[in-house]
């Protein structure tokens, strides 16, 4: 299969997990209805991760954007929906699919909700235009065994506007670690910050209320937009 034909494969199908309407249970639309179209695989592999069954590459089942569209396009009969999450796993992992999709999603109304590790800056370049909101995890190597900060930084300076950074802490997560989102975060002051403390039962404990509040209380010293936002959908016993 020569290069061309390879990008029209890639674009025409992807491995999805699930595609589902649920709120929004993290991060600054917390509370949001949106269609969530659940990509396999991932190149991470996080303590706190509360979808371990998309970390295999490959996971999920091969489906062709036909039948994504079809399965969208079902649930906005449904009930009203303001945009599609595109989420994971990483949904990076496929972004000729996604380029393809989000192009689509746009024409029926709907705005493009990226959820993603924040690790793939190559991939996000060509799928800015296309993003409406951006959720950028920053990953501390304490939940993840490895240390991200470079792509984290490139990701951060090709981001568009839209984008929010989120950082989920854990008992483990450290004064050094806190210094470096810090830093990472004085190149885009007006980006919104929001911690998410690690919901107990995933994998990782749970940071103290004191040391979480301690960490707000320091990032509010230098960035505009601070929050602190629990997943929620767990508490809901939603997907």
């Amino acid at each position: 299969m020569n290069a061309s034909a390879l990008k029209l494969s890639e674009a025409a199908r992807a491995r999805v997990v699930e595609v589902f309407s649920s709120l929004q249970g993290e991060g600054a639309y917390v509370g949001e209805r949106q269609i969530f179209v659940r990509l396999g695989g991932c190149n991470l592999h996080c303590d706190y991760c509360d979808e371990p069954d998309t970390i295999a590459i490959p996971s999920g089942t091969v489906w062709s954007a036909e039948r994504v569209k079809k399965a969208i396009i079902f649930l906005t009969t449904q009930r009203t929906h303001r945009s599609v999450s595109w989420t994971g796993g990483e949904p990076l992992l496929h972004p000729a699919f996604l380029k393809s999709m989000m192009a689509w999603a746009r024409t029926r109304g709907l705005k493009n909700y990226l959820e993603t590790n924040g690790t793939l800056p190559n991939a996000l370049r060509a799928l800015a235009p296309l993003c409406d909101v951006v959720a950028m995890d920053v990953k501390l190597p304490s939940a993840t065994g490895r240390e991200t900060w470079k792509a984290h930084r490139e990701f951060l300076s090709v981001a568009p506007r839209g984008t929010f950074v989120k950082v989920v802490l854990t008992a483990r997560s450290t004064e050094a670690e806190w210094r470096r989102v810090l830093a990472l975060m004085h190149a885009a002051p007006r980006v919104p910050l929001v911690l998410q403390p690690a919901t107990p039962g995933f994998g990782a404990d749970a940071i103290s209320p004191a040391r979480c509040l301690s960490f707000e209380t320091r990032a509010r010293r230098v960035l505009r937009d601070v929050r602190v936002v629990p997943q929620w959908h767990h508490l809901w016993k939603v997907r």
